[in-house]
C-alpha cells in the first residue's frame, strides 16, 4: 500500500529529515530525480506546482484575496535541490509559496513571497559523523509538528499552534542523536527579524517504529525591538508585526502514532509574553493552543485527514498581536477541518472543509474578525 497520507514526504524534505529537523508527514509523493553532479556527488532534484481555490463565509474587510467569498491562487511553485549524504550537505528550495491557516486571513501568494523571499530554505549542513551535524543558513522551524508548505501537511491549512510558531529563521543549528533520542538546538533570528538572539530546541524520543514523543521550546536571550522608527507601523515588518512573539517564550510537546494505515498526532503549546513598557506590551499574557490531527489511508490512492484545534489567550487588554490570538483580549477559538485526498503518481487533488467559531472576540479589534467562518479549499497539483 502506498499510504498516501502517512509516508514521510521525500525529495523536498529528505535533507531536512536527515539533518535533524522536525519532520511532518504529508501525502505520498514520487521519489526525487537523482542527478550525478560530478565532484559534488549525487544530488536530489524535485519540484511541485499546485494551486488552490476557495469558498468562504464572512470574508474579511481588509480587501485583497481575503475580502472575497471566492478566490484562487498558487499554493506552491517550488523546486528543491538537495544533497543528504557525505560530509557537506545542502538544501535549496526556491519559488512561490502560500501559508493558508485555519481561521486566519488569506494572503496572496505574491505578497507571501515577500515574507522569506524566493529562496525560503537555503542552508548547508556539515555532517562529520552519522549522528552529529551542524546546519547554517535559512532554516526550517524546530517548533511543532505541522509542516511549513501545504504539501508537508495532513491538512491544507495550518492549525492554531502552527500559526503562532516560527516558520523560517536564519541561524545555526546543532543536531545530535544517540539511540532512540535525537536533539537539535538553534541560535537564530526567531520570526525572521535579523536579530540573532533567539534560542530554540527540539528533542524527540522514538519509543518504537510506531510511537514517538517530542518536546520543543523557544525563548529570546535578549530583547527584539523595531527595525527602525517607521517599522512599528509597517505591515511587512516581521520585527514590528510579530513584536510580542519575538519577545515571548514558547513551550510545546506532541506525540506521534504512525501505524500501518493510521497517523494520530496530539499537540499542546504554551506561550508566555512578559510585560514590556518599552515595546507597548502593558501586561503579561498567556496563550495556550492545542490540536489533535489524524490521517487514515483508505486505499492506495485515497486517504482522509481531520483535525480539531483550540486556542485561548488570557489577556484582559487590547493592544497587540498576542492579545487573544489576534481576535481581541481574552478570546478563544475552536476549529475543525476534514480533508479527503486523492493521489495518482505525480498528480494529487484534495478538498478541505473547515469551520472556526470564536468566543469572547472583540468586534473591530482586527479587520477580519467575525464570529464564525466556514471554508472550503480545493488544492490540486503535480510533482516533477
Amino acid at each position: 500500500m502506498k499510504q498516501p497520507m502517512k509516508m514521510l514526504v521525500l525529495g523536498a524534505l529528505s535533507t531536512i529529515c536527515f539533518s535533524g529537523f522536525a519532520c511532518a508527514t504529508g501525502f505520498s509523493i514520487p521519489a526525487p530525480i537523482k542527478v550525478d553532479a560530478g565532484p559534488i556527488g549525487k544530488i536530489n532534484v524535485q519540484g511541485v506546482v499546485s494551486g488552490f481555490g476557495f469558498l468562504q463565509t464572512n470574508p474579511g474587510t481588509s480587501g485583497g484575496l481575503n475580502g472575497k467569498n471566492a478566490g484562487a491562487d498558487i499554493s506552491s511553485g517550488l523546486i528543491t535541490v538537495s544533497k543528504n549524504s557525505g560530509l557537506i550537505q545542502f538544501n535549496l528550495t526556491a519559488g512561490a509559496y502560500n501559508f493558508p491557516s485555519l481561521g486566519e486571513p488569506f494572503s496572496s501568494t505574491s505578497s507571501t513571497i515577500g515574507d522569506f523571499g524566493a529562496l525560503p530554505y537555503a542552508y548547508v549542513t556539515i555532517a562529520p559523523l552519522s549522528n552529529f551535524s551542524v546546519s547554517i543558513g535559512k532554516l526550517p522551524s524546530l517548533l511543532g509538528y505541522t509542516g511549513t508548505f501545504t504539501y508537508e501537511r495532513m491538512n491544507i491549512e495550518g492549525g492554531f499552534p502552527w500559526f503562532l510558531q516560527t516558520t523560517v529563521s536564519r541561524g545555526v543549528q546543532v543536531n545530535y542523536s544517540v539511540g532512540p533520542i535525537s536533539a537539535s538546538v538553534s541560535w537564530n533570528d526567531g520570526y525572521y527579524t535579523n536579530r540573532y538572539n533567539v534560542i530554540s530546541g527540539l528533542v524527540t524520543y522514538t519509543i518504537n517504529s510506531e510511537n514517538s514523543v517530542s518536546v520543543y521550546g523557544m525563548g529570546n536571550a535578549g530583547h527584539t525591538g523595531y527595525a527602525n522608527a517607521t517599522a512599528r507601523y509597517s505591515s511587512n515588518s516581521y520585527v514590528g508585526g510579530e513584536l510580542d512573539l519575538n519577545n515571548s517564550q514558547m513551550y510545546g510537546a506532541y506525540y506521534a502514532y504512525t501505524g500501518s494505515n493510521l497517523t494520530v498526532v496530539p499537540e499542546v503549546q504554551y506561550i508566555y509574553t512578559p510585560k514590556s513598557v518599552a515595546f507597548g506590551v502593558d501586561e503579561s499574557t498567556d496563550n495556550i493552543s492545542a490540536m489533535i490531527h489524524a490521517a487514515y489511508d483508505i486505499t492506495d490512492n485515497w486517504s482522509i485527514a481531520a483535525g480539531v484545534d483550540y486556542t485561548h489567550n488570557s489577556s484582559s487588554r487590547a493592544g497587540s498581536f498576542s492579545y487573544g490570538f489576534g481576535y481581541g483580549p481574552g478570546a478563544s477559538a475552536l476549529g475543525v477541518m476534514i480533508t479527503p485526498t486523492y493521489t495518482d503518481g505525480d498528480f494529487f487533488v484534495r478538498d478541505e472543509l473547515s469551520y472556526v467559531r470564536l468566543t469572547n472576540y472583540t468586534s473591530g479589534f482586527g479587520a477580519d474578525n467575525r464570529p464564525d467562518q466556514l471554508r472550503d479549499i480545493l488544492e490540486t497539483g503535480f510533482w516533477f
